[in-house]
């Protein structure tokens, strides 16, 4: 029988199998988008940007031709050409202006628009029924969903928009380049021997040459970096995970005076954390040596290239100039992947961590489509069927839980009660109704979703006004001050009467036999026809218990009740007991 680690395999495999490179991994994005309502905003923002690059390469010729126009004119001592170039530059600085400006919004706003796109592509995905639990069993890419969404996606989109329009304007300079120092080379003189003769294209391939090497180098320092960041990415996600865990659980390690341990225990984490940003310090300090180096060489490459054909005559001042514009336009464009590598790798360990939680997502159903998995089936009936139930432990590999009771059927009105050894083992079973634990084996019928409630031991009270609290997840307005009153004093809280419009975290203002109540009073309202609870009223005493139970009798009387529990309580409220029993693989029915 398979454990819970081996069913998480298939989704380890196919995550292995889309994540196999950048290009994959990009192009299961591009056809996220293709899909989206959003296509056409996503896609004419980059064409937008390589328009607007196009001219700005352009100008940026044009540019280069006036610099050694300007030159000339000043070695010829030549005041009307010198006041003519000036007039030219204030025509050249104005486009260029504009078109610089226009190129900063639009990548800004692709920015914004990307990862608007790309956050609500993953919620509508990770908030699918069910969905956001069972990411949880999906090992390493279900660790801190929330970083993955939120830090990732804008980093991600960031460094995209920048990328793109780096990538975008740096080819086009090259195309726009390479034309003009392949001209000039043919004035570049190769002396050798006392022999001169030019070589075409001989700038070209020396840039060429440069950067190859230069890209060389950077790729062979720089290789370990978007490994590096994805690792430091997760332990960001860690250390911050145990910062709010602190935060969360301030009063209860006050109480214990169990701070000396949560230091000791963060200090882990963030020692983690430390070795793995050390070591991309000690990387980028390394490709730091490469690409400076290339970069600082780089001024002095084209003087030396062009100075033969200078010291003979062969070129003017202005041409020298207009060579050496050129060729670090067409160097800085070949060398843009060696400036830029550290980004390109952090832009790499972003893309990888966003596309795996959202292939997770998408593969979630289908991981679930094993044999190992409880069948169950929503029936239009007033009733629940439970056929040979096995659920497989959360708690031990080795072991199921078995319903002793075959072929249990439950009608609208039953109350019964489900006891097991422990208090994880009701869970599982509360869950496994819920469709929230597949593992295991048998046949559940169930009635639809929209007719029942669930409440486990500690009901979910989101924050905002307690209207909407109490309502969840209906909205506050859909019910009277008069109802939400009602049901609050029926079990007990009729202090909170007045508080309709209060806004609280409310899960951390009440205590939990209020949170309980509280969970309880959500139920009153909606009357569902089924209701299970999960020790839901465990925390409250006896005797308010009792009270609260004796509503189904009096308001919900149609209403079938399901409880995990410890027993001895309530004996005349449930009229069935079924029992959950743990066993090992070796001993569980066979079905």
């Amino acid at each position: 029988m398979s454990t819970l680690i081996d069913k998480q395999r298939p989704i380890a495999g196919l995550l292995d199998k889309f994540t196999s490179g950048a290009c994959s991994e990009l192009m299961s994005l591009v056809r996220g988008m293709n899909a989206s309502a959003d296509r056409w905003a996503l896609l004419s923002f980059p064409i937008m940007l390589i328009v607007v690059i196009a001219g700005v390469a352009a100008v940026q010729v044009k540019l280069n031709a006036w610099q050694g126009a300007l030159y000339d004119a000043l070695q010829r001592y030549d005041v009307n050409a010198f006041i003519h170039q000036l007039l030219v530059f204030l025509l050249i600085f104005v486009a260029l202006l504009c078109l610089v400006i226009s190129q900063t919004w639009l990548t800004q706003v692709f920015n914004v628009r990307l990862r608007a796109w790309l956050t609500r592509d993953l919620l509508d995905a990770w908030l699918r029924p069910k969905r956001a639990h069972l990411l949880t069993f999906t090992g390493e890419v279900g660790v801190n969903p929330d970083q993955r969404i939120q830090e990732d996606t804008r980093h991600w989109a960031e460094l995209s928009a920048d990328i793109v329009g780096g990538f975008t304007q740096s080819t086009l300079l090259l195309v726009s380049f390479i034309g003009v120092l392949w001209l000039l080379s043919e004035q570049v003189l190769i002396i050798i021997g006392g022999n001169q003769f030019t070589i075409p294209g001989f700038l070209v391939w020396c840039a060429l040459a440069y950067s190859l090497a230069g890209l060389w180098l950077t790729r062979r320092v720089g290789r370990p970096l978007a490994d590096l960041n994805a690792e430091r990415y997760a332990r960001e996600a860690e250390f911050r995970a145990g910062l709010v865990r602190i935060v969360e659980h301030a009063d209860a390690i006050a109480l214990y005076r169990g701070e000396a341990a949560e230091r000791l225990s963060v200090d882990g984490i963030f020692n983690r954390l430390f070795l793995v940003t050390r070591a991309l310090a000690g990387r980028l300090v390394r490709l730091t040596w490469v690409t400076s180096g290339h970069g600082s060489l780089a001024i002095i490459v084209p003087f030396l290239m062009a100075a033969p054909g200078y010291f003979e005559g062969k070129l003017s001042f202005g041409s020298l100039v207009v060579i050496v514009g050129a060729f670090n336009q067409v160097l800085g464009a070949l060398r843009w992947q060696v400036d830029n590598f550290s980004r390109i790798a952090d832009w790499r360990a972003t893309l990888s961590r966003v596309v795996a939680i959202r292939e997770a997502l998408a593969m979630i159903e289908k991981s679930r489509a094993s044999e190992d998995q409880i069948l169950i089936f929503e029936q239009s009936v007033e009733k629940l069927s439970l056929e040979a139930i096995q659920i497989y432990s959360p708690v031990s590999q080795g072991d199921c839980l078995l319903l002793e009771e075959e072929g249990v059927e439950l009608r609208t009105g039953d109350h019964v009660l489900v006891t097991a050894e422990t208090g994880a083992a009701r869970t599982s079973f509360f869950l496994a109704l819920a469709g929230l634990w597949p593992w295991g084996k048998g046949t559940m019928r169930v009635p639809p979703r929209a007719e029942a409630m669930f409440l486990p031991q500690r009901p979910y009270l989101p924050p905002g006004r307690l209207r909407d609290t109490i309502a969840y997840p209906a909205e506050g307005g859909s019910f009277s001050d008069q109802a939400l009153r009602g049901v609050l004093k029926r079990v007990g809280l009729e202090n909170l009467g007045q508080d309709l419009e209060r806004r609280e975290s409310w899960d951390k203002h009440l205590s939990l036999e209020e949170q309980q109540a509280l969970g309880f009073a959500r139920t009153l309202l909606h009357a569902p026809r089924w209701v299970f609870l999960d020790d839901a009223l465990a925390a409250l005493d006896p005797a308010t218990r009792e009270t609260l139970l004796a509503t189904f009798k009096a308001e919900l009387s149609g209403t079938a009740v399901l409880s995990t529990g410890r027993g001895g309580f309530s004996d005349g409220f449930y009229g069935k007991v079924l029992h959950l029993r743990q066993r090992h693989f070796s001993e569980r029915r066979e079905k």
